[in-house]
């Protein structure tokens, strides 16, 4: 269990003085901020109230003084009881990777494998509940306001200033966000391996949602990527299985704590 997971949930049995509330929701700024608040409901409250419940507390998980707007695009709600299910999930894409690479005789498809499982390894994983958090929308919307009921982190985080570029590149990690920027100028600057999808990219905004992302002199289109979001360049042409590896891999990125 991480460390920060491990605060958490001290936090939630420790000191909070009724351990028996049906609904215990940990809010952060970021997966990386030590000093979260804890929002505790003997009854199961509605979605709203715990968004407008965090949103008078915010001032308490700010990581600077002068305290940003929330990135609503990036706001996530994410389950704590999925913590075993992906701690696992983790472990299945890392053991995958690391057979992969094993008795291959690519040394830069190796070097890619390795740095992708390098940042895979360090970053935390929970199911994420894939619902609007906007408050303005889901106050007027009683489709979007359903009871929460469980142990939850919600984050609430800043416009971040950078794309994560992953997958078949040699270079994997964080590069500044670029207005209008095309996904071909990210991925170049992360050096894509020739044993690549040269078609297509994969996109997952910050709100979850996936997009194929055309990169091809035949078929490429523009894309907005938002700040925050995570560009999946595909492994292909070296082993039969890296398809079914690539869908493992995406699955995982998509319930990513940033």
């Amino acid at each position: 269990m991480k460390p920060l997971i491990q605060l958490c949930l001290f936090l939630l049995v420790f000191c909070t003085p009724y351990t028996h509330a049906s609904t215990l929701i940990t809010v952060t700024q970021t997966v990386h901020n030590k000093s979260p608040i804890t929002l505790q409901y003997e009854q199961a409250p509605r979605l709203v109230q715990i968004i407008q419940d965090s949103l008078v507390n915010s001032h308490s998980i700010a990581m600077t003084t002068q305290p940003e707007a929330i990135y609503w695009l990036g706001a996530a709600l994410y389950d704590y009881s999925s913590e075993s299910a992906f701690q696992q999930k983790k472990r299945n894409v890392l053991n995958a990777l690391k057979t992969q690479y094993t008795d291959m005789g690519k040394p830069e498809h190796i070097q890619s494998l390795q740095s992708l499982s390098a940042w895979i390894e360090n970053q935390q994983f929970l199911k994420r509940e894939f619902i609007p958090l906007d408050y303005d929308s889901i106050r007027l919307k009683a489709a979007l306001n359903p009871l929460i009921n469980g142990s939850y982190l919600l984050t609430l985080p800043t416009k971040p200033k950078d794309v994560t570029i992953l997958g078949a590149v040699t270079q994997n990690g964080s590069q500044p966000f670029e207005q209008r920027q095309h996904a071909n100028e990210y991925l170049d600057n992360a050096m894509p391996l020739s044993d690549s999808n040269n078609s297509f990219a994969w996109l997952i905004q910050p709100d979850g949602t996936l997009h194929q992302y055309p990169i091809a002199y035949w078929n490429k289109q523009h894309i907005d990527i938002a700040p925050g979001a995570i560009i999946y360049l595909e492994f292909q042409g070296v082993k039969e299985n890296e398809q079914a590896l690539n869908q493992q891999i995406l699955a995982l990125l998509k319930h990513w704590i940033r």
